[in-house]
């Protein structure tokens, strides 16, 4: 790698003409420069037609908030069912100024129940490397092995920059800018911020201990969540067990209340029936007596019967 070509790379565009993601000949083309991935790029093996896939690093953090590195004798570790673990990108970048990158979890770890953890973006003339919380949502305990394919990261040039300025005149007002965040370029403004190389899981300045903190709140957040959609389920399910058997009773209480009213109906029609039969008796107890005692003659106010001659 030239140094010079890689120092002029980094801040001027030799095709400043060609907008959007970069293609495959352009990243791989800008790696040669020892840009974009400027430490272990592999070149055909891992290059997409318009991405990069990424490897697993050496450094992580296990589900329990321990910083392990792994090597070629202890080269994977399990990752726990249900549990976050944060792992360092093996690749080193080195971002020019008129690109940003984004990168995000492979589709067939998808497919397989891990999701990843990203910023929304890599900014311009960022060097370093990158870490990231893995989440293995499924009830399976999966084996992350070092230089395991996992991301895939993408490249997109910004708008042109500083376009009047020749490339020595960029280098000084974005080294003097660095130091201002701002700075005033004629009616434009600029934004350059000046940040340390990152190393693998940022083991600077103590931010190991906050990473280990933060996986832990954020393992304990996902317990809870879990404890919680248990407890709905169990509460679900007791409501619904309540709501079986009142409806169990109330059809019981239904089908005797149907049964019982079956049983009055007949009663009523046999008591319908009962009576039927002794008004007819009645009747016919009348026809017989007035046929045993038919009608006497009429009797005269003196008491003897009038002659019928």
């Amino acid at each position: 790698m030239n140094a010079a070509l890689h120092d002029n790379r980094k801040y001027e565009d030799e095709h400043p003409d060609e907008t959007g993601i970069l293609l495959s000949n352009r990243i791989h083309e800008l790696c040669n420069h020892g840009l974009l991935i400027a430490e272990g790029f592999y070149k055909e093996n891992n290059l997409r037609p318009a991405s990069y896939t990424l490897t697993v690093g050496d450094d992580y953090i296990d589900s329990k908030g321990e910083v392990h590195r792994l090597t070629e004798d202890e080269d994977s570790f399990v990752f726990e069912k249900n549990s976050i673990v944060f792992v360092s990108i093996h690749e080193k970048f080195d971002i020019p100024f008129y690109i940003i990158a984004r990168f995000n979890i492979r589709v067939n770890w998808v497919y397989d129940g891990v999701l990843l953890g990203t910023g929304p973006q890599v900014d311009p003339g960022f060097s370093g490397f990158l870490s990231c919380p893995l989440y293995n949502l499924t009830n399976n305990d999966l084996t992350i092995i070092r230089r395991q394919q996992f991301a895939t990261i993408d490249f997109e040039k910004t708008t042109k920059l500083l376009p009047n300025h020749p490339l020595d005149e960029k280098k000084r007002i974005i080294f003097n800018a660095q130091d201002k965040r701002v700075e005033q370029i004629g009616s434009e403004k600029y934004s350059f911020y000046k940040a340390s190389p990152l190393e693998p899981l940022g083991h600077k300045h103590g931010k190991p201990q906050r990473m280990v903190s933060s996986l832990i709140e954020m393992k304990e957040e996902v317990r809870n969540w879990r404890r919680l959609g248990i407890g709905s389920v169990i509460a679900f399910f007791g409501l619904t067990l309540s709501l079986l058997a009142f409806g169990a009773n109330l059809y019981r209480q239904n089908n005797d209340f149907s049964q019982q009213l079956g049983a009055v109906k007949n009663e009523l029609h046999d008591a319908n029936q009962r009576v039927s039969g002794l008004q007819n008796d009645i009747e016919r107890l009348a026809r017989d007596s007035k046929q045993m005692h038919p009608t006497a003659p009429p009797v005269s106010p003196e008491g003897n019967a009038k002659s019928t001659h």
